[in-house]
């Protein structure tokens, strides 16, 4: 099970003062067609209240009748955590559809907001892959404020 992380996942991320909203941008390129329980990585800092994600992609697959797939939720980065894994709290299996039109298309989340107390990950785990696989972007933008660690 193949992990693709971010361009930005083993960069510091910044954490603005207590309550300042903040909008993170990353990505994932993709140039192989990823396969079924591959994941797309995304880090969220610690002190962070997510209220907000949403998926975009370019047109990964480009089949007639495309199959990509993906669920979204969070999982520890540390091996001593608070937290397990919740490989759908953001998105149930195979409720994201991005990158199977033409202009890619964007997937808003609907989840109740949630703050981490450590660094975490977003994980978009595929659950279908590309029936033809073209080259391209995964984008995360991940939307919240700035509470801080307790």
């Amino acid at each position: 099970m193949p992990s693709f992380k971010s361009s930005g996942y083993f960069a510091p991320q910044y954490m603005p003062g207590d309550g300042v909203g903040m909008a993170l941008t990353d990505f994932v390129t993709l140039s192989a067609n990823p396969l079924v329980n591959d994941t797309l990585d995304f880090r969220i800092p610690a002190g962070m209240e997510v209220a907000s994600i949403e998926i975009d992609s370019t047109r990964i697959d480009t089949n007639g009748a495309p199959t990509l797939a993906y669920q979204a939720g969070y999982a520890p980065i540390q091996a001593e955590t608070i937290y397990s894994a919740q490989p759908t709290y953001f998105g149930a299996a195979s409720s994201i559809t991005v990158g199977r039109v033409v202009n890619g298309n964007r997937a808003v989340l609907n989840f109740k907001p949630i703050k981490f107390e450590e660094d975490v990950m977003l994980r978009l785990t595929v659950n279908a892959n590309a029936a033809t696989f073209a080259a391209g972007e995964v984008r995360a933008i991940i939307y919240g404020s700035a509470r801080g660690v307790r």
